[in-house]
């Protein structure tokens, strides 16, 4: 977790000067997981998950949201740390934006897949954003936005849109927004600002399918790659629990958890992809001491 010395540093712009500093020394060249599709000349942000790239064109499409879907165990914690460690480590700084989990435990599941997170923390490369769920009318995008731009991310897990809909009545969503930085922000553990906000316009309807709407709209106004957790609804058929996400969102990357016999089998499907001749098949997936492998499909055939 980053210090409250730090969190001051970056609010006032000295820890952005370091932060740029560092990224010019010694960094791994981006276009080196930046790939196009041959077909389209979509530029593709790689993964970095084992097995997974080769079946959609070599990366996500650049600067979407994808949903990131599936049930308790089935690895999505794992696929969103290893997408941003695998861009940090290649020059592109991500956020890691997180709900539900607490920073400790992610940063410990990292290490225990070798990825040195908190190194790259240190060196201003990721950055863990935890959201207070004990304060009320909470603008979130103050917060994302101011820290995007101090570390320049270009990756971005948000961690979930099912903790955001449970909890939907805490937050206030600001209409026209994108690149209106607050003046102050609460980070890590911290709590967002007291102070009003002033000359906004908020949606201050009662709809939360329209709430969802409006954060998938921001998150894509930040010009990051953007992967977005979330889990399935109660109704058959319904991919995640607000129900329309995963029509807002440009991909969909579907796991599961299913017990077969007297043993559980993770699976990984790829349900939509904008304009990427993706993968119709279902995938197995392991998850080994270097992290996730997706198998190819002829091997659970």
């Amino acid at each position: 977790m980053v210090s409250d010395a730090r969190a001051l540093s970056m609010l006032s712009g000295e820890e952005g000067d370091k932060t740029e500093a560092r990224g010019a020394q010694g960094s791994y060249a981006a276009d080196k997981y930046i790939h196009k599709s041959k077909e389209s000349g979509m530029e593709r942000i790689a993964t970095g998950v084992n097995g997974f790239d080769t079946l959609v064109e070599g990366g996500l499409p650049k600067g979407t949201n994808i949903l990131l879907t599936g049930s308790p165990g089935t690895g999505k914690s794992i696929f969103a740390l290893s997408y941003l460690y695998s861009g940090a480590m290649n020059g592109e700084n991500g956020l890691y934006i997180s709900m539900d989990s607490a920073i400790s435990l992610l940063k410990e599941q990292a290490r225990q897949f070798g990825m040195d997170i908190e190194g790259l923390e240190k060196q201003g490369k990721i950055f863990f954003l935890r959201v207070p769920l004990d304060k009320n009318k909470l603008n979130i995008f103050e917060m994302i936005e101011k820290v995007k731009s101090q570390i320049n991310a270009k990756r971005l897990v948000f961690d979930s849109l099912a903790a955001f809909s449970i909890n939907i009545d805490l937050f206030t969503i600001p209409l026209g927004y994108a690149g209106n930085v607050a003046s102050s922000v609460s980070m890590g553990e911290g709590a967002a600002s007291d102070q009003p906000d002033v000359g906004k316009v908020f949606y201050t309807g009662n709809s939360d399918k329209r709430m969802v709407s409006l954060v998938l709209e921001e998150l894509k106004s930040l010009g990051t790659t953007n992967l977005i957790i979330s889990f399935g609804g109660t109704e058959e058929g319904q991919i995640t629990m607000d129900g329309v996400s995963e029509y807002a969102c440009d991909g969909i990357i579907q796991m599961h958890n299913e017990l077969i016999g007297a043993k559980h089998f993770r699976t990984l499907s790829i349900i939509k992809m904008r304009d990427t001749d993706h993968s119709q098949y279902v995938h197995n997936v392991d998850i080994g001491k270097e992290g996730l492998i997706v198998k190819p499909a002829e091997s659970i055939m």
